[in-house]
């Protein structure tokens, strides 16, 4: 591993999903602040669709991390489960709240609602966030549309969020009535100013000073990935293993290139 040849603490360009390493370009505040709001306000659920890659799970875990440690809210993120009826889904969801379940799935969304006017009552906000919701069944999604009639006069009894890929966005748009409840959020690919400030800042967040890339190293990574920051981050740590090997310390264009070989199996060199 390169974290000792260059000094680090940790590895800055792992592909896990880490809110440390989240670096926040405008797009990412504006979506962040903009799905906090609205779970804040209570005004109306909220889902984001992005791309694979470019940092829907960790703003959830960032929200989540936020939103945990404020007593008047309990938050509860959840990655779509593998669950093919809306029984098992509201089952489940009852479960991540502590929730009594039971057999029928009209008797847990009994349950589940008296548990929302209770949390109401004693001035506790629940929040669910589920991630690659663009897996959700049909008849999953209608049941989230549901929890949306648990309102009172002026704010919803459970503040919800979706993260998914823009197939997300397809299928809320063929629901209308969902479409029509729902606010919504998007992330783009990062450009090259981007991509180099995305790097530096994970590079620092690492325990780096001076990320070693040359210029024309970064615009071939930028090229070669679109802007996408998990591909960013997996071609740039197979750049710095390469130039490790190399007892080199600076990773140059042509390492780029021959790394790309390596990180994805079809680029466009």
């Amino acid at each position: 591993m390169y974290i000792k040849y260059y000094g680090l603490s940790e590895l800055p360009f792992k592909i896990t999903p880490d809110a440390r390493f989240l670096w926040y370009s405008d797009q990412h505040k504006e979506a962040k602040a903009k799905i906090e709001y609205h779970l804040s306000q209570k005004d109306g659920p909220v889902y984001l669709s992005a791309d694979v890659g470019l940092g829907k799970t960790s703003i959830a875990q960032r929200l989540r991390e936020e939103f945990a440690t404020d007593k008047s809210k309990k938050v509860v993120l959840a990655f779509a489960p593998n669950l093919k009826t809306a029984n098992q889904f509201m089952r489940f969801i009852a479960e991540e709240f502590e929730v009594k379940t039971a057999r029928s799935y009209a008797d847990t969304l009994k349950n589940f609602e008296r548990y929302l006017l209770d949390q109401y009552k004693a001035g506790i906000s629940p929040i669910l966030l589920v991630d690659e919701a663009q897996n959700l069944p049909h008849d999953t999604l209608k049941t989230i549309h549901h929890l949306f009639n648990f309102t009172t006069r002026d704010e919803f009894l459970i503040q919800i969020a979706l993260f998914g890929q823009p197939d997300l966005h397809k299928r809320i748009k063929r629901f209308k009535s969902l479409a029509s409840r729902m606010y919504m959020a998007r992330l783009q690919p990062f450009d090259l100013k981007q991509t180099e400030e995305m790097m530096k800042f994970r590079w620092r967040v690492a325990g780096g000073t001076s990320l070693p890339f040359q210029a024309e190293a970064i615009t071939e990574i930028y090229r070669l990935t679109g802007g996408i920051a998990r591909d960013i981050c997996k071609l740039a740590s197979e750049a710095l293993l390469q130039t490790v090997v190399e007892n080199r310390k600076i990773v140059d264009k042509d390492t780029i290139i021959e790394s790309a070989r390596e990180a994805f199996e079809e680029v466009a060199i």
